[in-house]
């Protein structure tokens, strides 16, 4: 799934996930590879928060489906989508109890948030592409 160039406008990219949980470090690779040509500073942006929105998809949910990366025109979005029919009601991110993940994602992200349809869920993220 690995690009050779630069990733292009609307070109998205599709990490399967599953009950086996790859090493981090395998996914930033990915992610990486994915995003060869971009900024630096927002490739390790992108980093962070797809480092936090897989952890807490392994943490809270059974079996995460995919890792989805889309690059567009002005924003990069990261999508972690999962078949949970719980739907935990969303705290705070302003005082976390158990870490500053959300917190670091709201910050590193134009917006962020979930989507709920067809009983799963879809955790996203837009980040800022540098020009």
């Amino acid at each position: 799934m690995a690009r050779d160039q630069t990733a292009r406008t609307g070109d998205a990219a599709h990490l399967p996930l599953g009950r086996q949980r790859p090493s981090l470090a395998t996914v930033r690779r990915w992610v990486r590879l994915e995003l060869t040509g971009e900024d630096p500073d927002c490739v390790s942006d992108v980093l962070l928060v797809v480092n936090e929105l897989v952890s807490n998809a392994y943490r809270y949910t059974s079996e995460p489906s995919f890792l989805r990366v889309v690059v567009e025109r002005a924003k990069i979005r990261v999508e972690i989508a999962h078949d949970a029919r719980a739907h935990p009601p969303l705290r705070k991110v302003s005082r976390p109890q158990r870490g500053y993940g959300l917190v670091l994602v709201a910050r590193l992200s134009d917006r962020w948030g979930v989507d709920r349809a067809h009983g799963g869920t879809v955790v996203w993220a837009d980040l800022p592409r540098s020009p």
